[in-house]
């Protein structure tokens, strides 16, 4: 696990994905993580009010909704992102919980994948940057 950036190559390559996130002044700082051969950005952000994520400090944490799949490494900057000691400590010393935390999210986002009709996949599907990505899950 590290702390990355996503490139400008990765959101020229992705800027029509309405669900990937953007900032105009700044990049998102990621948590990269390898699960079964695919590597993951897992955005950090604030005020997340939904249970698929490992939150930090109150709301911030790691929004396990809006992880992207890296398919090439130019996708990742060479930039290294700051974040708060604080969080980044409880990072370090949860990073087993989180790197379970994904991989339970990716199970339920390819089981939802399966049943598309029903409301609670819907929902799943619907915010989830992993649309994107499905052809790689």
């Amino acid at each position: 696990m590290q702390l990355k950036i996503l490139s400008e190559n990765f959101y020229e390559n992705y800027s029509q994905y309405p669900e990937i996130l953007k900032k105009e002044d700044r990049p998102y700082a990621c948590m990269t993580i390898e699960l079964d051969g695919l590597l993951f950005a897992v955005p950090f952000r604030h005020h997340i009010n939904h249970p698929y994520a490992f939150h930090t400090i109150g709301e911030a944490g790691l929004d396990y909704t809006k992880s992207v799949i890296i398919t090439d490494n130019c996708f990742l900057s060479k930039d290294t992102p700051t974040i708060e000691s604080k969080e980044f400590a409880i990072i370090k010393r949860e990073e087993q919980k989180i790197r379970y935390g994904l991989s339970k999210y990716v199970k339920q986002y390819k089981r939802a994948m399966k049943h598309r009709d029903n409301l609670r996949s819907k929902n799943i599907l619907k915010y989830s940057t992993l649309k994107y990505f499905e052809n790689y899950l």
